[in-house]
């Protein structure tokens, strides 16, 4: 019986899937003209399907319909035990009858506001990878196009930059970044969830997608006819993020009010193109997905061929949309953790944050939000984050909640290599353990002197803060301690060098200032060009030593770490006539060079949005395809006569061109 209901319930999805499937987003270009109710009479699907058919659109794959494997049960149990739901927007005996049965989609969504992801967006993206590993399906949504209006939700203000020109190119190239990013976390998470015991068949599958592949195609009447109508200006108004900025000094923008519905046509084109049927996001996200939940129910209630259906009740049950909120991460002061609103600048990516720099971040958190945290942020069962809590009762100053939770956040975004080569550092940097892993002891390290690699475990290079030698070898400390930002002056730099609270060099030796100052020498250097500082416990700087002629380019590494502005040289002044033609002739090379690079960038630009909006096998031919099948098919004399004349056979006499009369085509 319980197979028969499966059964049931799967081609009863696919049928409401083809029923629903929003036909906006491909379409030809001579189709053009939005259908926006699904109650029309003249639906490309048909009415009622056999189980043959029933049977050949499972076997095809429509959406996440294949490869079904049986769900892990207890999902929202899980969720509720780890601290992760906060509101939920249904009826929740039957969504756990749901998971616990059935495989669902579930998706989750982050704007491309800025090139990486920081840490608070662990606290949507930890419940996602939950989903995955229960068996569900997921679908992490990179909001290009909603980046582009600016969400309300949590601020007083309005983003700044939403009125720079530039956006659109920025937050295409941000999304890119972002995509990345979560790419690749979704693979760190899957080799650390099978390290901790997760079979791999229980794993379900991922997908990341971009909502600007179907607000693009859409114009702002056909937006109107989806959404606006369906739309209802009193719950907008009612709803935490538009009343709260209405209060304010700033008020709201219509963007900005407006962007709960687009939002809302996210989950409705993810609903009916993919089934997804539960969307997660933080505490301040709760009116978007009310709105999301809203929009579909009143799309299903308009759709009159459910009444025609042998089980219309089914049908309508199998329709409701389900939404999650998680509470936000918050900062000791109860401050929302958050790109813009003081989360530290504590990112996910390496780039922007260096794994090592997590780790001591995560290593120096509080007591008392450890044993939260580690069932936030970590896999680990919750047995073992008991017996973790009962350690760090009874011996709070070895720390085992804050090394366990630092290990496995950077085991989980970067890797367990990653995470291993932290605990090294931090051994030997700061002595917290004699030993790790079998490797040297922290004194016989420090004995044989650090090395670059060693440096280059904390940060990478382009962290380094870039100086020039001769200004500070062989004149006093304080001068290094404020350059590398160790100190804000000079008489707090002698106060810390008088406590005895830095040490410097390959052996970390440690420094006091006497009466006598300090002056350092080419032997406290790593390298011959590394000086490292470290400043009380947990406080490390390091500094690059450059000369003249390495000096610019260690800047422009350090202005743009991913290279592109390494290729700069210092200019040599010409003085004979021979090197000055040679200079000329090489910037005029460079200057073709450049400019060749711009129009190729251009092109590869223009190309990735002509293959997003071509994905669809209906899509109409291009005009450069269209004008080379002319000139294949038809000659020149052909071709003006084609220009020349209207739909109705007409020239236009009058009509006005630069061109002489034989060049006109």
């Amino acid at each position: 019986m319980e197979a028969a209901n499966s059964i049931r319930f799967r081609n009863a999805l696919v049928f409401l899937r083809h029923q629903l499937r929003s036909t906006y987003a491909y379409r030809p270009r001579h189709q053009q003209q939005c259908r926006t109710n699904v109650n029309t009479s003249d639906s490309p699907v048909r009415k009622n399907f056999s189980k043959d058919v029933m049977a050949k659109f499972i076997n095809q794959g429509i959406g996440d319909m294949k490869n079904i494997t049986q769900p892990t049960s207890g999902l929202l149990e899980t969720l509720e035990e780890r601290g992760f739901v906060g509101q939920f927007h249904g009826n929740r005996n039957e969504f756990i009858k749901l998971t616990n049965g059935e495989v669902i989609h579930i998706y989750a969504g982050a704007d491309a506001t800025a090139s990486s992801l920081h840490i608070g967006h662990l606290m949507v993206l930890m419940p996602m990878i939950h989903c995955m590993l229960h068996g569900h399906r997921i679908s992490l949504l990179v909001g290009i196009a909603t980046a582009r209006i600016g969400d309300p939700s949590g601020r007083l203000t309005e983003r700044t930059g939403m009125k720079d020109r530039q956006l659109g190119e920025r937050t295409f190239r941000f999304g890119t970044d972002i995509t990345q990013q979560l790419s690749s976390l979704l693979k760190s998470a899957v080799n650390y969830a099978r390290e901790r015991g997760y079979e791999e068949k229980s794993i379900g599958r991922r997908h990341i997608t971009s909502n600007l592949q179907w607000h693009r195609n859409v114009s702002i009447i056909d937006f109107m006819q989806i959404v606006g109508h369906r739309s209802r200006i009193g719950e907008m108004m009612l709803r935490k993020s538009v009343s709260e900025r209405l209060k304010s000094e700033d008020g709201l923008s219509f963007s900005e009010f407006s962007y709960q519905l687009i939002q809302a046509m996210d989950y409705w084109h993810l609903f009916s193109n993919l089934g997804v049927r539960l969307q997660i996001g933080g505490s301040d996200q709760w009116g978007n997905i009310t709105a999301g939940c809203d929009l579909i129910n009143r799309m299903v209630n308009e759709a009159a061929w459910v009444d025609e259906q042998p089980t219309p009740s089914l049908i309508k049950n199998m329709a409701k949309p389900y939404g999650l909120t998680v509470p936000l991460l918050t900062t000791s002061s109860g401050e929302k953790f958050s790109k813009s609103t003081g989360a530290g600048n504590i990112w996910i990516s390496a780039n922007k944050t260096p794994p090592f720099s997590l780790y001591q971040f995560l290593l120096n958190r509080p007591d008392d939000i450890m044993e939260q945290w580690l069932k936030y942020f970590t896999l680990l069962p919750i047995n073992t984050i008991n017996e973790i809590m009962v350690e760090q009762k009874e011996h709070p100053e070895r720390r085992p909640a804050q090394k366990k939770l630092a290990y496995e956040v950077i085991a989980l975004i970067h890797g367990i290599p990653v995470a291993d080569k932290c605990v090294q550092n931090t051994a030997i940097f700061f002595g917290q353990t004699d030993e790790v892993n079998g490797l040297e002891k922290r004194e016989e390290k420090l004995k044989q002197g650090l090395t670059k690699s060693d440096i280059e475990g904390i940060s990478a290079r382009h962290f380094w803060e870039p100086v020039l030698a001769s200004d500070f070898i062989g004149m006093p400390l304080e001068k290094a301690l404020v350059a590398s930002g160790a100190a804000p002056s000079n008489s707090q730099a002698r106060t810390l060098l008088k406590s005895g609270a830095v040490s410097i060099g390959p052996h970390l030796r440690q420094v006091k200032l006497a009466d006598e100052r300090i002056i350092l020498s080419p032997e406290d250097l790593i390298s011959e060009n590394i000086l490292l500082i470290k400043v009380g416990k947990n406080k490390l700087y390091v500094m690059r030593l450059e000369d003249e002629t390495t000096l610019e380019q260690a800047i422009a590494e350090k202005q743009d770490p991913d290279g592109a502005a390494l290729k700069t040289k210092k200019k040599v002044e010409p003085v004979t006539r021979l090197q000055r033609r040679r200079l000329a002739r090489n910037e005029k090379r460079a200057s073709t060079t450049a400019r060749k690079t711009r129009r190729e960038e251009s092109v590869r630009t223009f190309k990735i949005f002509e293959h997003e909006k071509r994905v669809a096998k209906d899509q109409p031919m291009g005009r450069q395809e269209f004008d080379d099948l002319v000139e294949k098919t038809l000659d020149r004399k052909e071709k003006r006569t084609w220009a020349s004349m209207t739909p109705g056979g007409l020239e236009f006499k009058g009509m006005r061109t630069n061109k002489k009369p034989d060049e006109q085509d």
